[in-house]
């Protein structure tokens, strides 16, 4: 009797990492988590693609030819619940500067983030991790980031992240790239 191979599961999110894309292609060697991310945020969603039906005077019901014309949004998003301002430069541009402010009477030295005031292009490469060790790359990434940030007690602030795949610089590269983590190769001694 065959042996049947195990079918790939996964479940939630084990960490997401985010890198400067690979201007050769591929995945950066190098990768970091840049923040948590509130439970229930993260997903990976791919639209569906976009077709034009061709139809004849004769057989007006239905088509006589379909075609693909542009293929669907592949979206990884993901909320982080907290950040610094190397994360704020990162996913929203912008700078940080040393500055005194005065509050209530009080001045305090303070580095403060300041967003750009015009519009700005953010790519990352972008590698998700679930917690049964499936991997998700997306090799490069147009970067949309914008806080949710309800004051409310029982609220915390966000920042809502949209990855959206971009053609990658590599030949080889799919838009994003699906696989299944097995056992490290073995170190030499």
């Amino acid at each position: 009797m065959a042996e049947t191979k195990k079918k790939t599961r996964s479940i939630g999110l084990k960490k997401a990492y985010f890198g400067e894309v690979n201007p050769e292609g591929g995945m950066p060697d190098e990768m970091k988590q840049l923040a948590k991310t509130l439970k229930g945020t993260a997903s990976f969603t791919t639209e569906a693609d976009t077709v034009t039906n061709f139809y004849s005077e004769e057989e007006p019901t239905v088509p006589e030819e379909t075609v693909a014309s542009e293929t669907g949004l592949k979206q990884v998003k993901l909320n982080f619940m907290e950040w610094d301002n190397d994360v704020l430069v990162s996913v929203f541009g912008g700078k940080v500067k040393t500055e005194d402010v005065t509050i209530e009477g009080k001045t305090y030295t303070v580095e403060k983030f300041k967003a750009p005031k015009e519009v700005v292009q953010i790519e990352k490469a972008l590698r998700v991790i679930s917690k049964y060790d499936v991997v998700i790359d997306i090799p490069r990434a147009k970067i949309l980031a914008r806080f949710v940030w309800n004051l409310a007690a029982d609220q915390i602030a966000q920042i809502e992240i949209t990855a959206t795949a971009q053609s990658s610089f590599g030949e080889d590269d799919g838009a994003y790239e699906i696989y299944k983590l097995g056992e490290p190769k073995a170190t030499g001694s």
